[in-house]
């Protein structure tokens, strides 16, 4: 049997490399739904971030026959090759300093896709990050503009129990289907974090948006989805590595933590914050100091591989804090918060801002 050819979405961008013409997605879409008019050219899209360099120069492909990386006018374009045949990666700017986004033509259920995000989660240097309900929202809003957003299917997570939650909503002839805030409002009063949303706007756009900062363009209206949707997943990206980069702490200043924010309160007995550390423990390379364990939480967490170092505490039963060491990589940060913001469903991640200055009459009365 004869190895499968590059999709032509994958073959579009894969010609870039050694022409003059500059890099267009739209341009790629259009050339690769040229060649098979009958059927829907499906573009997958994870949005990354880096503290300094490109993706590529961090993920490492495993158990390849071979890994062609090329640049056209600016792209990152990886080509792969295994038994099957071959499939192609492209790692374009945003605009936003360090953030990425990677597209294929593959869809994310394809075992080859599957084997990319594997080597996105074990890259260190490269960095996801999770859309919370108010970005799914923003996306909702924005494409509310040039029609009713309906939503196809929704597949949420029970904080409390880690049970899924899936519910798909079938097209009928004169019956809108439930709006994108119908649907997310159903997943908080049954406790639970959106995981994806497949949303449709009539004939201008369908696509399909993930919580781990992805989304998957069907069809319509590719400049839409560019300018609604992508920029909504970019912004997300610049936020979260703007929160991370340069967190350590620096002698003779006041450290400020990084609040993992709670939608309710699930952190109130030593069992409840016990999952706290499991969740640390349970992470490769991180090495766990118990301090105090109840009525509040104290840990010290350690990256054996880069040496950063925080302490983690649990004072509030709806917030975790952690508090950046003098060592404390973007990298190693950001992979405790966002693994501890996931698990627990967090509302989202912030800077609490400078602490309130306690006056003397305060302590004294």
């Amino acid at each position: 049997m004869g190895r499968a050819p590059l999709t032509p979405l994958d073959a579009a961008l894969w010609e870039w490399v050694g022409t003059s013409v500059p890099p267009s997605l739209g341009s790629a879409i259009d050339r690769a739904s040229a060649q098979n008019p009958s059927a829907s050219v499906q573009v997958t899209f994870e949005t990354v971030f880096t503290e300094t360099g490109r993706p590529f120069d961090f993920i490492k492909p495993r158990g390849v026959i071979s890994a062609e990386r090329a640049t056209a006018r600016g792209v990152d374009l990886l080509r792969l090759e295994d038994e099957d045949g071959g499939w192609v990666v492209a790692a374009f700017e945003t605009g936003r300093e360090g953030v990425f986004h990677l597209v294929g033509g593959l869809p994310t259920t394809h075992p080859r896709w599957q084997r990319v995000d594997r080597w996105i989660n074990a890259a260190r240097g490269v960095l996801r990050c999770y859309l919370d309900h108010e970005d799914f929202e923003s996306v909702g809003d924005r494409l509310s503009e040039f029609g009713d957003v309906e939503v196809g299917r929704m597949t949420a997570r029970v904080v409390t129990d880690s049970s899924s939650m899936t519910r798909g909503f079938p097209s009928r002839a004169g019956l809108l289907r439930p709006t994108h805030i119908d649907v997310i409002s159903e997943a908080e009063t049954r406790g639970a974090s959106v995981r994806t949303l497949t949303l449709h706007v009539h004939d201008v756009l369908s696509l399909h948006l993930r919580r781990t900062a992805g989304a998957t363009y069907y069809s319509g209206r590719f400049d839409l989805f560019e300018d609604l949707v992508l920029s909504r997943l970019a912004d997300a990206a610049a936020a979260r590595r703007s929160l991370m980069v340069n967190r350590q702490r620096r002698p003779m200043q006041a450290v400020r933590p990084v609040v993992i924010r709670l939608d309710r309160p699930l952190l109130v007995t030593a069992d409840d914050t016990g999952k706290v550390i499991d969740q640390i423990q349970g992470m490769a390379q991180l090495s766990v100091a118990v301090f105090h364990r109840n009525p509040y939480l104290h840990i010290a967490v350690t990256d054996e591989v880069d040496g950063s170092n925080f302490d983690l505490m649990v004072t509030d039963p709806a917030a975790i804090a952690i508090y950046p060491g003098f060592r404390a990589s973007m990298d190693s940060l950001t992979r405790v918060t966002q693994q501890l913001g996931e698990h627990f469903g967090a509302r989202d991640i912030v800077d609490p801002g400078a602490p309130k200055l306690v006056s003397l009459t305060e302590l004294t009365f």
